[in-house]
């Protein structure tokens, strides 16, 4: 009987050997835990533990855990879907007890735990919560007396494990690290106010995995990727509510899971965050994937893997005049000057007012004629995302051989670094930005500094005015002249408080005057004043002044400064 007693034991031996078990405890609100663990074998493994909801009026902080397949990011587990207890527990508040067997293949997995806020929203529709302040829920559900209540009497009992034959703990950096061997681009753990990119470059069509997992609604994405072709910035691919699916936890995560063909050519990867709800500091329930927060790009396979190569910029992925990361209360201009007739791309973003008026924006003229060849509009832009005013406008134009000028302005709040609401997609790219459109044009165009251009037409000029000036400038025509004139001041109520006007010397008479009804609107506060016509002058001699009163003017602005704020004064062109 002894030696039968001693067989079964030896037998019972190796398995309780064999078997270990990890586990997770202690965790507090707004914390998520996380342990890996390898199966050598397919196994049934017991998840046994300790969950929780606390509940306050229409406010819900639930307790729980899962588990994830760490090669495929598949959840395998999770406690929500245990429908006889979330049934039977789902109204009840404090703690309560699980211990299930799961069925596992062999592989990699990840353990999670997690307390967070379920907004009074019950346990509907299985794992999807609605989102909410966690700082409130906490505040509210523990204030000093409950939290130190919950931390003597539930601390201790909260946990979750996993227990099998087979199982042995794992880093789970490791796991990560080892998923992430191979990919073409990884951004992942991706924190608050991200803004992240990286190029790559294919030699034949390639087929690509994408898996991403942000922040989003279903008319509104805040935390996602997109992919656009480098030499021609065409969006390839973008992450959007229709292509994603529920991805655990607030109702707000989402998860991308797609495969895509590109053909050859080299691609830009983007990666942006907003300012809340990321890894490491969720304001609501995370997702299911929390440590995959970010994008990661992998060939498809082995074949589509030889095609992918370090980024090789185009020549037309370089700028040819970069007016961008602009700030508060700045005008910022470039000179072009075009050797031949080129196609170019214009992109500018700006910021657009309640009235659809933009208020940071760009423009191009013509810097010979002061004509307008091009300027933002907020009829014609669209959404940069982010805050509904951030606009965008992004087109192709032709230009004639000649010198341009382009001019950049904002206004006095939301702009690059120092938003006041949510920041585009593009933030680097605030300002104004021209982009040759083919490798060609490229040596036809080039640069010049706009101050120190001088044009030939100019016949006779009085600019930059300060406050409280009188300037005055004489001129001779040997005959009848046809002129541009242009002028720009300050006028309100049907009165121009800046103005000019030009006077014939040799019979003492005004022949022509800025007045407020010959004027239009000059951009940025509504009391900018712009007269830009052609007018017939007789032969003669002649003088040009300009008034202006002891506010807003040139670099001296009490409102938002005009489009074209460095010819605020007169000036007299050949037409």
């Amino acid at each position: 009987m002894k030696k039968i007693w001693m067989s079964a034991l030896m037998l019972l031996l190796p398995v309780m050997a064999w078997s270990q078990k990890v586990e997770i405890n202690r965790v507090y609100p707004q914390e998520i835990e996380a342990e890996g663990f390898t199966l050598s074998q397919d196994a049934s493994v017991n998840v046994k533990g300790t969950a929780a909801v606390f509940s306050d009026d229409w406010r819900t902080l639930v307790f729980y855990g899962w588990i994830v397949n760490s090669d495929t990011r598949e959840v395998v587990w999770h406690l929500f879907d245990e429908r006889k207890d979330r049934d039977r527990d789902r109204d009840r508040e404090g703690t309560y007890d699980f211990d299930v067997n799961v069925d596992l293949k062999q592989g990699n997995y990840e353990l999670y735990f997690t307390g967070g806020n379920g907004n009074g929203s019950g346990w509907n529709n299985g794992r999807n919560f609605s989102a909410s302040s966690l700082g409130d829920i906490v505040d509210a559900v523990f204030d000093s007396r409950k939290r130190s209540k919950y931390r003597d009497r539930y601390a201790d009992d909260l946990f979750i494990s996993v227990e099998s034959a087979g199982l042995k703990s794992a880093n789970i950096d490791a796991l990560i690290k080892n998923k992430l061997e191979g990919a073409i681009v990884s951004f992942n753990r991706v924190r608050e106010d991200e803004d992240l990119e990286k190029g790559f470059t294919l030699t034949a069509e390639t087929s690509l995995d994408i898996y991403a997992v942000g922040e989003g609604r279903k008319r509104e994405i805040f935390d996602y990727v997109w992919i656009r072709n480098a030499a021609n910035r065409e969006r390839v691919f973008e992450m959007n509510y229709r292509n994603t699916e529920f991805g655990g936890g607030a109702d707000k995560n989402i998860t991308l899971n797609e495969t895509i063909k590109l053909p050859a050519g080299s691609y830009i990867l983007s990666y942006v965050t907003d300012d809340s709800h990321s890894y490491g500091d969720w304001n609501a329930l995370p997702p299911d994937d929390p440590e995959f927060w970010g994008v990661t790009v992998w060939a498809s396979s082995e074949a589509d893997r030889r095609n992918v190569t370090d980024f090789v910029q185009p020549k037309t992925a370089t700028p040819l005049v970069d007016l961008t990361q602009i700030r508060d209360d700045e005008l910022v201009s470039e000179g072009l000057k075009v050797d031949s007739e080129v196609e170019v791309r214009v992109l500018c973003l700006g910021e657009a007012s309640g009235n659809d008026e933009m208020v940071d924006y760009g423009w191009m003229i013509n810097a010979a004629t002061r004509e307008k060849v091009w300027e933002m509009d907020a009829w014609d832009a669209e959404h940069a995302g982010g805050a509904d005013k951030n606009r965008m406008q992004e087109e192709k134009i032709k230009l004639a051989p000649g010198e341009y000028i382009v001019y950049y302005v904002t206004d006095d709040s939301h702009s690059y670094r120092d938003w006041n609401a949510t920041r585009p997609q593009e933030a680097d790219l605030w300002g104004i930005s021209i982009w040759a459109t083919n490798d060609a044009d490229i040596n036809k165009i080039s640069t010049f500094e706009p101050r120190a251009y001088k044009s030939a037409n100019v016949i006779a000029e009085i600019t930059m005015v300060g406050n409280d000036e009188y300037i005055k400038r004489t001129f001779d025509l040997d005959q009848d002249t046809k002129v541009r004139v242009i002028g720009l001041g300050e006028g309100t109520d049907d009165e121009m408080h800046d103005f000019g006007y030009i006077k014939n010397m040799d019979t003492g008479k005004i022949v022509w005057e800025m007045r407020y009804r010959n004027s239009d609107y000059a951009g940025g506060a509504r009391k900018n004043r712009e007269f830009n016509e052609t007018i017939t002058l007789e032969k003669g001699s002649y003088r040009i002044v300009y008034e202006s009163d002891g506010s807003h003017s040139y670099r001296r602005w009490n409102a938002d400064a005009p489009r074209d704020a460095e010819r605020w004064g007169i000036t007299i062109m050949k037409n």
